[in-house]
């Protein structure tokens, strides 16, 4: 089992829906940016909650243009596009646990690119230094 930690934005409002069993869950897409300068790009995880989570989500007011970190296990999905023939993969990332980002702490916009990504101390960035052996 992969377990994911990120933040991004979420992409549209949340709505709290009830499962064929009578459990609350919602479904949301987090946008999480990539990345910087020319190779700053977006990657898009579907983020499900059930249960209590679900219904935290929805009472603490998180809503499109929301920016919050998000932890659980990640999936690797296949679905049937919308046309009925179009196989496709996507993340799916079933929440184990969440919170808002402090606005102290918020990142740019999602597509808009940071000049210097923040890299905690003692952490490598993959992206720009050579990972150690």
């Amino acid at each position: 089992m992969a377990k994911l930690m990120c933040f991004g934005r979420v992409t549209a409002d949340l709505e709290l829906r009830e499962s064929v069993r009578k459990e609350p869950y919602v479904r949301f897409s987090l946008a999480e940016n990539l990345g910087y300068g020319e190779t700053a790009r977006t990657q898009y995880y579907q983020v499900w909650a059930w249960g209590h989570l679900a219904k935290n989500l929805v009472k603490r007011k998180v809503r499109k243009g929301s920016l919050i970190w998000v932890s659980g296990s990640l999936e690797l999905e296949e679905y049937t596009r919308n046309d009925g023939k179009t196989h496709d993969k996507r993340l799916k990332l079933k929440l184990g646990d969440w919170d808002y980002i402090p606005a102290s702490q918020s990142k740019p916009e999602c597509g808009v690119p940071q000049s210097e990504p923040a890299v905690p101390v003692g952490m490598v960035d993959g992206e720009r230094e050579a990972l150690p052996e």
